[in-house]
């Protein structure tokens, strides 16, 4: 299995237009990641992905959260920040990872999960982490890092990423 033919045209149209303009806006990659993660984390399985959100606490808002939603409390069990292409160099990725730190630390009080996973994401790059509630300034590197989203083996990275979520959720799949 794979993405679509129009998400993997729409992956090429944004590789040209990042080769055209290497410093294209990391919102040109909104559509197309918040598609993925919809596909991946769907809500027939009570999953929600929620864009950048108001939120009453100062600091940074990760361009996208998947909520696992069980007994009316939507709990976050994937943080997602998205970079521009120009910015994947050694200290962005630090940065990034820096980011999704903080922020799962100032939100742990909206998962009952002990772990929370996080994508780090430069346009189509992405990589994994994983944060322990116990260990949280200390994130785990699950899947390095990916030069297409889109790419068969990124599929399968997504596909297990969703697994290991799944199985930490309770979630069954029936398809």
């Amino acid at each position: 299995m794979s993405y679509a033919p129009r998400v993997i045209a729409l992956a090429e149209l944004l590789t040209t237009r990042t080769a055209e303009n290497p410093a294209i806006h990391e919102r040109e990659f909104y559509i197309l990641w918040n598609g993925l993660l919809g596909f991946h984390f769907p809500m027939a399985h009570a999953y929600l992905v929620g864009p950048k959100r108001p939120t009453p606490r100062a600091g940074f808002m990760p361009a996208f959260t998947v909520f696992r939603v069980a007994d009316l409390k939507a709990n976050i069990v994937l943080v997602v920040e998205l970079k521009k292409p120009a910015d994947n160099i050694p200290a962005g990725k630090q940065r990034v990872v820096d980011e999704l730190v903080a922020y799962t630390q100032q939100h742990l009080d909206e998962t009952d999960f002990s772990t929370v996973y996080a994508i780090a994401a430069f346009g189509l790059s992405f990589a994994v982490y994983k944060m322990e509630k116990s260990h949280l300034l200390e994130p785990q590197l699950v899947f390095d890092w990916s030069g297409n989203v889109t790419a068969p083996a990124s599929f399968a990275t997504m596909v297990q990423l969703a697994s290991m979520i799944d199985e930490m959720t309770g979630t069954t799949r029936v398809e």
